[in-house]
């Protein structure tokens, strides 16, 4: 009899999952992730071979989600191409939608609210954003694009690296720079999310021409990418310009609304500021960038593969970073003196190879003496010897740059 009762209620059990499933167009299912105040939809017109999904929720940041997701599980490496439009009005200049509404790609390691993901995002403020967390409950980091273009993105996933496209002048798609990495074990799921960036309200977008394609290790050239990043917002960084031909002497103008640059045999200028995407314009040659603190020298020590300082007399040698795990290179000190910004390699990686690395902060306090052992982490890129410039810091000291490069590359 027990056995019996046992089969009816396992028959129970895939009856309601059955029910409880939602598939729509190829995706399996479709629910709201998190506590979103009003529910959201996801429809799919065959005719059209379009996807219309309404969500709400407060946000898809920081440490948790609140969005409508229609989702798949996938595996291995993919190719996915969708082109995107908000079709829901504006939300008026001041409201919280106005330029943070959201809606992209979106995979997750699972279906909870702190899930670990990666998305690429077509915001309110017409930029294009990519977000990910690396570990459950763990912050999400966002790199913005300087694009004007947002109406078709691609996401990539190779191995554990993801990389984004968006259409260039020529209309072709075009890696658009600051990949990054994130493990996600075995299966997951990957779908189309909207949020609202507001809990009061929902907000819709249209999905049409999805693709779905194998991963490809082949098909682009190799990108070196120029980014930002604010010492305030560790979260968020910019990536600037992105090109084929290589990126070195990068350097801030005087005021800090551009940076410079060689690429290709020649010089340009691209505007910092991402809320006014620009194509980079042709000059005679690269600015020097501001000048650099110079009470102490430091320097990275090539037998013990840490930072020292000293000064310029030659006195005073001091070792500065003390991590066993890392080989330390490339410090440059603020105009303001009050960080060290430097780059960070695994020691088992031999100098002059490319790597997965941390740009780190060493605060440095007001009597000149850096904060051993207080190491802000502020991005993880790929790179090599090159990543920091020559000169990195804005004028302000507030924010610096680096040049990364494609893993594998």
């Amino acid at each position: 009899m027990k056995r019996h009762l046992f089969g009816a209620a396992t028959a129970l059990v895939l009856s309601i999952a059955s029910a409880t499933a939602a598939p729509v167009g190829e995706f399996s299912d479709h629910r709201d992730i998190g506590k979103p105040r009003h529910a959201g939809t996801t429809t799919y017109d065959a005719a059209t071979s379009s996807y219309r999904i309404t969500g709400g929720g407060q946000n898809m940041w920081a440490a948790r989600d609140d969005f409508q997701y229609a989702y798949k599980q996938m595996s291995g490496d993919f190719r996915a191409t969708v082109d995107l439009k908000f079709t829901s009005p504006t939300p008026k200049q001041g409201d919280p939608g106005f330029l943070h509404r959201k809606g992209g790609i979106v995979v997750r390691q699972d279906l909870d609210t702190v899930s670990a993901y990666v998305d690429v995002l077509r915001m309110g403020n017409e930029q294009m954003s990519i977000q990910y967390r690396e570990t459950k409950g763990g912050l999400t980091h966002l790199i913005w694009l300087n694009t004007p273009h947002q109406d078709t993105v691609r996401l990539e996933k190779l191995g554990d690296y993801f990389y984004l496209s968006v259409l260039g002048a020529d209309g072709k798609l075009r890696r658009a720079g600051g990949s990054f990495k994130v493990k996600l074990s075995g299966s997951y799921y990957f779908g189309l999310g909207v949020c609202p960036h507001d809990d009061n309200i929902t907000e819709t977008m249209e999905f049409s021409t999805l693709r779905i394609e194998p991963g490809r290790p082949a098909g682009f050239p190799a990108q070196s990418t120029l980014q930002t990043m604010s010492v305030a917002n560790q979260v968020e960084q910019i990536a600037v310009v992105s090109s084929t031909a290589g990126i070195s002497d990068a350097a801030w103008s005087a005021d800090g609304k551009s940076l410079t640059y060689r690429s290709g045999g020649a010089s340009w200028r691209v505007s910092s500021n991402v809320d006014t995407p620009a194509a980079p314009e042709k000059i005679a040659a690269p600015d020097a960038g501001p000048r650099q603190n110079a009470n102490w020298i430091y320097y990275s020590d090539a037998k013990s593969g840490k930072l020292w300082r000293v000064r310029a007399n030659g006195s005073e040698r001091t070792q500065v970073t003390t991590d066993t795990a890392t080989r330390d290179f490339a410090p440059h000190v603020s105009p303001d003196g009050r960080w060290v910004v430097y780059a960070a390699a695994p020691a088992t990686v031999a100098a002059g190879r490319n790597s997965d690395l941390e740009i780190r902060l060493l605060p440095v306090e007001a009597n000149g003496s850096p904060t051993v052992g207080r190491t802000l982490l502020a991005a993880k890129p790929y790179g090599g010897p090159a990543i920091l410039a020559s000169n990195p810091w804005a004028p302000d000291s507030r924010s610096f740059a680096f040049v990364s490069s494609e893993p594998g590359r």
